[in-house]
């Protein structure tokens, strides 16, 4: 085994094991409580749910609105430095918002804090710190703690963004599956992917009728023929109309 597989075998453990204390952690009363309450505010949201974080907090985040946004729940990220600066205007009074910082003690965070306390709006604080100043101003506090960071140094979050990243991820399901969420409206929301191509594509969306159509008569020559079926839009085929434009074989 080279260096190289060994550092990223240690990696995959490290944030494997991560994830499965975050699970195990969900056997606590209080721990599931707290999920559970947070899933409550989110599905019963008469707004949007408006996340906020920096550095890599805010970049998973970002993920975490994104995947609200697909699967049902209006989400959208706010920079907290931003927010300092008039950005704090997005926040609606019916909105929930949705604090990330694994230490807790963002300074930037500070001045969303004190709007969100001053508009008496619900807080989702996810930390590693519950006992941090985000930890203790959220309405709802989600423990993300890891035991150790993938990085050798332990400076460099990895794990703990992992951790942060999967509760995101199962904050959007359980929110998903508590509002009736349906393959259908995921398709509505995704057009232009795969799955909604698949459930949205009807016969009408792809059909071709009128001057789009290669029609040939019964005595049309076959060289017109063949140019009939390679310069329209269908191609390859033609209608055949008898004198009253009636399709006799295709």
């Amino acid at each position: 085994m080279t260096k190289e597989v060994s550092d990223a075998s240690r990696v995959f453990e490290i944030e494997a094991n991560a994830l499965l204390a975050l699970r195990s952690r969900l056997e606590s009363h209080a721990a599931a409580e707290a999920l559970t309450r947070a899933v409550d505010l989110m599905a019963s949201c008469q707004g949007k749910v408006v996340i906020a974080g920096m550095g890599k907090s805010g970049l998973v985040g970002r993920k975490i609105a994104a995947t609200l946004s697909s699967t049902g729940t209006p989400s959208v990220f706010l920079h907290p430095a931003e927010g300092s600066h008039g950005d704090l205007g997005v926040i609606g009074s019916q909105d929930v918002v949705v604090g990330i910082s694994y230490g807790g003690e963002t300074p930037e965070l500070e001045s969303l804090l004190r709007y969100v306390a001053r508009k008496n709006l619900s807080l989702i604080a996810i930390t590693g710190n519950p006992l941090s100043t985000l930890g203790k101003a959220g309405t709802i506090c989600l423990d993300v703690s890891v035991a150790e960071e993938a990085c050798p140094m332990g400076l460099a979050p990895t794990a703990s963004t992992t951790a942060t990243l999967a509760m995101g991820d199962a904050l959007a399901v359980a929110t998903l599956n508590r509002r009736g969420f349906r393959a259908e409206d995921f398709a509505e929301l995704h057009p232009g992917g795969k799955l909604g191509r698949r459930l949205l594509t009807r016969v009408a969306d792809v059909m071709h009728t009128g001057d789009a159509l290669p029609l040939v008569g019964l005595d049309t020559p076959m060289r017109e023929v063949l140019s009939a079926m390679t310069q329209k839009e269908v191609r390859g085929v033609a209608g055949v109309l008898d004198d009253q434009d009636n399709s006799l074989v295709s």
